[in-house]
């Protein structure tokens, strides 16, 4: 076997090289695949089947997840306003975390040599960079205007677009200038263990037409005016404790206001027991929303940024297989954050029943054709009972916005349920404060 060569045998091997399939290219090639993945071959096949498939159930989930908060968005014009654009940007930097930094992240840590060149290597680097700080910089862009939209309803909740987007331009422009760094640290060096630097392997690669193998890498921090070390603590100032206290104060005015709110609903006696109930009953779920949102992105990032801080501080050497499960759990971030700030969003979950509706009646199953009236009902500021005058249709009442059939079917039903109703009288119109405190409601 040419594995089994002396040096002199490898030698005179060199000056017999014909063709690429000569034996000593193929020792060459078994030397590369053995050198790639000897780390991960030592720590075991269950160690690396298991990582695949922790990375792979994690990307598959978020990548679900964000693409339906998107199509939600795209597909349902009563959800295209700016500030549903805010969590659409979360999402979309999210995909890119599940389809690009995740597998790229995985796939450098399993192999040891980097194949697709020194461009690609930068780009990779920067790109991943870039993704995970305009996830960060978003959430924080979501507490901050609903911070706002907390203290000034009347005012903010109506800004134009120019200043969501805003949000938008800063939030990006910060990202790529913090990530830029990381395109002109890394790069794609040759190796120089074992015998890759002598000339009768140089010679011997020329001649099975292979390239020498290389790193992708950190180690063009010199060429920078600062040091790794600086970078990586601004990043951890960046990234993960800027971004967490302005959850935590933001989060923490806003449940203020609602532990408030609690307060004043279970006091007041103008309200029906009911109607006080599910106040209550909201609040204390937005409530505890808000603190959902700050402790999973606390614990998420924790991990990667503790490890690299302690790792630029000399605490530890660099380890690959720690790392990459610290880094595991920061990516739950882009899985749990379309369920945060989607899923577990009302009008989100009335979007995706009415996407999955077709489906529902290919499938003969019971549509959910109730919560379509959710829709057309925000703003009805009338009662009728069974002694007005109705339309077979609408019992009288002009809807908001044009009825399909199931809504019109719902329609009937309510008013079949109405007939013998107590006269309610009619509310004033909404002032444009009143008008504010629903969308407030809405935003949390």
């Amino acid at each position: 076997m040419a594995a089994n060569r002396t040096g002199g045998q490898q030698s005179l091997a060199l000056l017999n090289i014909t063709s690429p399939n000569d034996p000593f290219c193929e020792y060459l090639d078994d030397t590369i695949e053995v050198q790639n993945s000897l780390y991960w071959k030592h720590k075991g096949s269950g160690t690396t089947n298991q990582m695949i498939a922790f990375y792979a159930l994690v990307c598959s989930f978020g990548s679900l997840a964000n693409l339906f908060v998107i199509c939600c968005v795209l597909r349902l014009p009563h959800l295209r306003n700016l500030r549903n654009y805010f969590i659409v940007n979360l999402a979309v930097s999210d995909l890119l975390m599940c389809t690009v930094t995740a597998p790229a992240t995985l796939y450098l840590t399993l192999n040891l040599f980097w194949p697709f060149g020194d461009f690609t290597c930068q780009l990779v680097a920067c790109i991943q960079a870039v993704n995970t700080f305009v996830s960060c910089l978003t959430l924080v862009a979501i507490a901050m205007d609903r911070f706002l939209l907390m203290l000034f309803p009347t005012k903010w909740g109506f800004q134009p677009t120019m200043a969501p987007l805003g949000f938008y331009a800063v939030v990006w422009v910060l990202s790529l200038c913090v990530a830029a760094p990381y395109f002109f640290a890394v790069s794609a060096e040759d190796v120089s263990f074992w015998r890759w630097n002598h000339t009768e392997i140089e010679r011997a690669l020329l001649a099975c037409e292979r390239q020498k193998p290389q790193i992708c890498v950190e180690n063009s921090w010199s060429h920078l005016p600062f040091s790794r070390k600086t970078y990586t603590l601004t990043v951890l100032g960046f990234q993960y404790l800027m971004p967490l206290a302005a959850l935590a104060l933001s989060y923490c005015h806003i449940g203020t206001r609602i532990r408030r709110r609690l307060r004043t609903g279970a006091a007041s006696r103008t309200l029906d027991t009911q109607r006080r109930q599910a106040m209550t009953n909201k609040n204390r779920k937005a409530f505890l929303l808000l603190t959902g949102l700050v402790f999973v992105y606390a614990v998420c990032w924790l991990p990667v940024n503790l490890y690299n801080t302690l790792n630029v501080l000399d605490f530890f050497h660099f380890s690959q297989y720690k790392y990459i499960y610290c880094h595991l759990v920061g990516m739950t971030s882009a899985c749990l954050n379309p369920v945060l700030y989607g899923v577990l969003n009302e009008n989100f979950r009335v979007a995706f029943a009415t996407l999955i509706r077709p489906c529902r009646r290919c499938c003969r199953c019971p549509a959910a054709d109730t919560t379509q009236s959710q829709f057309h009902s925000n703003y009805n500021y009338s009662y009728t009972t069974a002694a007005n005058t109705r339309s077979p249709k609408n019992c009288g009442l002009t809807p908001m916005a044009p009825m399909d059939d199931a809504h019109a079917n719902v329609t009937q039903r309510l008013c079949a349920a109405a007939n013998g109703a107590i006269i309610s009288p009619a509310l004033p119109a909404p002032t444009r404060a009143a008008i504010a405190q629903e969308y407030e409601d809405d935003m949390l």
